[in-house]
């Protein structure tokens, strides 16, 4: 993948899950969002400028420092400028968590085969999160109350079509997913599985039907981002047609 679509797919994850702040500072964009998720948590060097890469990371360090968080970089290979990973390693910044971000053609995903569990299953879809989605989100991912509230405060700021799916059971959400729409892609996230239930297939359902509704609605192709250490996800990623893209790493430090 070159630069030019590497930044591209840089400006979809920016647009689907927005921070609760941001500021742009000549090419390099950062977002705020209380420390919830690095996405949001983030300095995206996404662009050259006219002012010196050291002026920009003193700018963010004292940006970071005012709101209590530590200063985090997202690097890419295509971050500028190139040698802006090892200014920051010499800086003191260490990388915390590395992910790989996957790509597919949707009509490829569809075609790979699914395996239902039982047919007391039913799938939900709604175009905004409802409170049974939300609460099943926070408890599958063991949320805090602060990050439970930073959470809805990110998904009530989508300002793209966005879709919102839930695998159900005897009344109960036992899976859920979020797909978010921009021109012929679709992003997906949040998608998680109840301990008790995983590896059934469910999660591999919640993606279909997102996917489904995105060719629906004219996209072609999908991304998602997955820690590179979450092996349960990739298996399921690359059983569905998912390949790497590319990586991008966390460089962090408390300024």
């Amino acid at each position: 993948m070159d630069s030019n679509d590497i930044r591209r797919l840089e400006e979809l994850t920016l647009n689907a899950w927005p921070g609760l702040g941001e500021v742009v500072r000549d090419g390099w964009v950062a977002r705020l969002a209380n420390g919830f998720t690095g996405r949001s948590n983030s300095v995206y060097p996404l662009y050259d400028g006219s002012l010196g890469a050291t002026a920009k990371i003193e700018f963010f360090e004292r940006l970071y420092t005012q709101h209590g968080l530590p200063t985090t970089f997202k690097l890419t290979a295509t971050s500028h400028p190139a040698d802006l990973d090892a200014m920051l390693a010499a800086r003191g910044y260490r990388e915390s968590r590395r992910a790989s971000v996957q790509v597919s053609g949707i009509a490829a995903s569809l075609q790979t085969r699914h395996r239902i569990e039982t047919a007391a299953q039913t799938t939900e879809a709604r175009d905004v999160p409802w409170d049974q989605w939300l609460k099943a989100v926070e408890k599958f991912r063991a949320f805090s109350p602060a990050d439970s509230a930073s959470l809805r405060s990110i998904l009530a700021h989508i300002a793209l079509p966005a879709q919102y799916v839930a695998v159900m059971e005897a009344g109960e959400v036992i899976a859920c997913g979020l797909g978010v729409l921009e021109e012929t892609w679709i992003g997906l996230y949040d998608i998680v599985t109840r301990e008790d239930r995983r590896g059934r297939g469910h999660g591999s359902l919640v993606v279909r039907s997102l996917l489904a509704w995105a060719r629906d609605n004219g996209a072609s192709d999908a991304y998602l981002q997955v820690m590179i250490d979450n092996a349960p996800a990739q298996a399921l990623y690359a059983k569905l047609g998912f390949r790497e893209a590319y990586q991008y790493a966390y460089r962090s430090k408390r300024t």
